[in-house]
């Protein structure tokens, strides 16, 4: 394996053991400062700060002690310092949900999430990352 792909995969590792233990500081390590990043409601931020502060809520109300699983679809490295990821995430032992998303009937919230890296200075940063919830009836 390509050992940018690997990198890759490393910090996709950390963030779902960050999310597993409640750290929206870990989750965000590896963004960039203007990451963009868009939620399952569609809702947007543009910071990494933005990015903690919503999941620093998230982890204090109705995910919290929820746990986090990734398969890892793919990685495509797309050339000169860009790559993208595309992961099945699915999500247990959550509180509640949004308004308008449902779990499936085994209790699971499934999302597709699509990260975008960029190398900067030999370091592999999420640039965007864009979450849509798998409806149960799909």
């Amino acid at each position: 394996m390509d050992t940018d792909e690997q990198r890759i995969r490393d910090i996709i590792v950390a963030q779902v053991a960050a999310w597993n233990r409640g750290d929206a500081e870990g989750y965000a390590e590896a963004c960039l400062p203007e990451v963009g990043f868009t939620n399952i409601l569609g809702m947007r931020w543009d910071t990494r700060d933005g990015n903690v502060a919503r999941h620093a809520a998230m982890f204090r109300t109705a995910f919290a002690g929820s746990q986090l699983t990734i398969a890892i679809e793919r990685v495509l490295l797309l050339g000169d310092g860009a790559a993208v990821a595309e992961l099945l995430t699915t999500l247990t032992g959550f509180r509640g949900l949004p308004p308008g998303v449902r779990a499936a009937g085994d209790g699971t919230l499934r999302t597709r999430m699509l990260e975008v890296f960029v190398k900067r200075d030999r370091q592999w940063w999420m640039a965007a990352c864009h979450n849509t919830a798998v409806a149960p009836d799909a």
